[in-house]
């Protein structure tokens, strides 16, 4: 059974819209957090929208959803999520936010066109092509942003892309040569040559072929799998990609007391 009590979380990269750290835990801990980071980790998205005037070339249908996967800025202080708001999910200030729009072509609509009732709750990105009007061609609608999480759908999901690798563990014993075989055929770059020894020098970008191990001379190269995981995220922009590390942390942790308090009760 593996022990996930001694979970450490190493940062190397970061920035707003990328993260790249070193998971040391189980291996189902680790699909866990991959899961939580894409699936229940809330953000800003449009829900639903009321079309005054579509004159465009596209159905309504096809502009919804076009809009609905627009980035925004997500301040999880501010909203609540609509089953949890005072209102009960009906809508208001809480937990919802409109955005209108206003435009006759000739003009290609962008996502900065879009007016917020809050102006701290925009766009990630201002030039997102939404349609192209021709002339005569007119637009007007108001769009209604809500939190919700990538569970529900995917236009919630904050990060574009959230994977892990097992970063193993590579030895090379005293029976080794020096014949170099492994540093020429490893793709990867794993190996380098100091003073005609091998030595390990980059075990992280390792995505275990094998390769090394099968044209040893003396099969001196031992790979093997560790619980050390290399994740590499990207986000959207809605929210800072430490920030849905550490939502996804909480997440997993309620679930974790919710399940706990549910086998007390039994």
């Amino acid at each position: 059974m593996e022990d996930s009590s001694n979970t450490k979380i190493e940062i190397l990269e970061e920035d707003d819209l990328k993260l790249k750290f070193i998971l040391r835990s189980s291996t189902a801990f680790a699909n866990s957090l991959r899961r939580a980071m894409k699936s229940l980790v809330p953000t800003m998205a449009v829900d639903y929208i009321d079309f005054y005037m579509n004159t465009s070339y596209l159905y309504d249908e096809i502009l919804a959803h076009r809009i609905g996967l627009v980035p925004i800025k997500t301040d999880l202080e501010k909203f609540n999520l609509p089953d949890k708001c005072v209102c009960g999910g009906e809508g208001c200030p809480n937990c919802q936010v409109s955005f209108r729009l206003n435009i006759e072509g000739p003009k290609l609509v962008y996502s900065g066109d879009f007016v917020s009732d809050d102006p701290e709750t925009v766009p990630v990105y201002d030039n997102i092509p939404i349609v192209e009007l021709d002339e005569e061609q007119q637009l007007m609608l108001e769009a209604v942003a809500r939190l919700g999480i990538g569970k529900e759908h995917v236009k919630w999901q904050p990060v574009s892309s959230c994977t892990y690798k097992i970063i193993p563990e590579i030895t090379i014993d005293e029976k080794c040569n020096s014949c170099k075989n492994c540093v020429e055929v490893c793709p990867r770059n794993v190996f380098e040559v100091e003073d005609d020894k091998i030595s390990v020098k980059r075990p992280e970008n390792c995505s275990m072929c094998m390769e090394c191990v099968q044209v040893c001379e003396q099969s001196g190269i031992e790979v093997k799998e560790t619980n050390n995981f290399l994740f590499s995220v990207e986000g959207t922009g809605a929210l800072p990609v430490k920030k849905v590390l550490v939502e996804a942390l909480k997440a997993l942790k309620a679930k974790a007391e919710e399940f706990t308090s549910i086998v007390e009760i039994e």
